[in-house]
């Protein structure tokens, strides 16, 4: 099983045990443990990998070993946007729940979740795509 395959099957078992017995000091204690490791920054693709030019040994060095990987069929741009390119991708993601508070029966959880899909085009480097919710943000009812 895939990396993020086990921290999203632990994370919906830890949800279930946390939801079954609210206010469990161990299981807050283990909610906030729960990641998958650090994330490769963005910047780091920029300054170390060339499109076109890097290898997927390039990435694995500069991002680590992927979560995931598969394929993509992506349209292609201007006279060639009737044209579809296949792609194969690795993907990285981090998932982490930031802060667990409790009052009464009711349980918040804040969770960060970011994603990274690598493109290769016949083995090579082709470009990336990144996505975090990491960030604040309110909310206010009216």
């Amino acid at each position: 099983m895939m990396q993020g395959a086990k921290a999203i099957k632990r994370f919906g078992g830890l949800a279930l045990a946390v939801a079954l017995s609210v206010p469990a000091a161990s299981a807050i204690a283990q909610a906030t443990a729960i990641g998958t490791g650090a994330f490769p920054k963005a910047t780091a693709i920029e300054g170390q990998l060339k499109r076109g030019v890097s290898t997927r040994a390039d990435v694995q060095r500069v991002l680590g070993v992927p979560n995931g990987g598969g394929g993509a069929l992506l349209p292609g741009v201007g006279a060639r946007s009737e044209q579809l390119d296949a792609y194969q991708l690795w993907y990285y993601e981090d998932i982490e729940i930031t802060e667990v508070k409790s009052q009464g029966e009711v349980m918040n959880m804040k969770m960060r979740q970011q994603i990274l899909a690598v493109f290769f085009k016949d083995e090579v480097f082709h470009g990336y795509f990144w996505t975090s919710n990491a960030g604040a943000a309110q909310a206010v009812s009216q």
